[in-house]
């Protein structure tokens, strides 16, 4: 057996909802349960959203050789790739593929890099989405909503036929805000109260597998006020202070973690 033959072992998916499935790999997993999917610590997950006439595939991010040829088999119609940011955890073997589509603001993180990552050598070509922008898979409309903070160029999308929002690492348990363009955090509040309005009931995001209830954006909130005050300062190599805070238990879904970088 060869190492790739040995990746696609590993890879499993769940149909949360009609036509939309998360990819993940039993390497990983957030209980002693390989295949879980409740809470717990956080994982990679990758999400295929399959319409009539082509399907997306939200990030890579599983290391994993064998996710787009997984991800194409179990789709059945071409698979176009899209990126909720262009973290490195969110792009591995992004040279598999011959086209990419991400918000033009994340574009500098695959050809140039950041301290913590190295630009992608021989890119593919680059597509981009904007906020407001759809995208038609054939009897299935997916939207996209930029909401930075995590990112420069972080964007959700809103799939209508099973009204869930895929967060990416935006809308999620574990926030991470402040290694790029920092936005007060009073803003992304803001922005995070204006989602409310939008017509989803579910949220899956990157580092977890198990679903979210729409109210989990209140808990962000309250994570976002709170963390300034009463968060704990921390010194990390690379992203010099950092200030973190969590409310609830992270095996239990009322849970809510933040780092945000200390700007000076």
């Amino acid at each position: 057996m060869n190492l790739e033959d040995e990746d696609m072992d590993h890879i499993f998916h769940c149909e949360v909802k009609p036509g939309l499935y998360i990819l993940c790999d039993d390497r990983q997993s957030p209980t002693d349960d390989p295949k879980s999917l409740v809470p717990g610590k956080p994982t990679g997950n990758s999400y295929l959203v399959v319409g009539s006439e082509k399907a997306i595939l939200l990030d890579l991010a599983l290391d994993n050789k064998s996710l787009k040829e997984y991800a194409e088999n179990l789709a059945g119609v071409p698979v176009q790739l899209v990126l909720s940011h262009a973290h490195v955890d969110h792009i591995y073997h992004i040279t598999q593929f011959p086209e990419v589509w991400l918000h033009p603001d994340d574009e500098k993180l695959l050809r140039h890099g950041a301290v913590f990552q190295r630009p992608v050598k021989n890119c593919p070509p680059l597509h981009f989405l904007r906020d407001g922008e759809i995208i038609d898979l054939g009897n299935r409309i997916l939207d996209v909503i930029h909401l930075p903070g995590h990112t420069d160029g972080s964007i959700l999308l809103i799939d209508r036929n099973t009204r869930t929002l895929l967060g990416g690492d935006t809308v999620a348990r574990h926030l991470l805000h402040g290694m790029h363009t920092k936005i007060p955090p009073e803003e992304i509040i803001r922005r995070m109260e204006a989602l409310k309005d939008l017509h989803f009931d579910t949220i899956y995001c990157t580092h977890d597998r198990c679903s979210l209830p729409k109210s989990h954006i209140d808990l962000i909130q309250e994570v976002l006020r709170r963390y300034p005050i009463e968060g704990k300062l921390q010194t990390i190599p690379l992203l010099t202070k950092i200030r973190t805070f969590s409310i609830g238990a992270q095996k239990e879904l009322h849970y809510c973690d933040v780092a945000a970088v200390e700007h000076k």
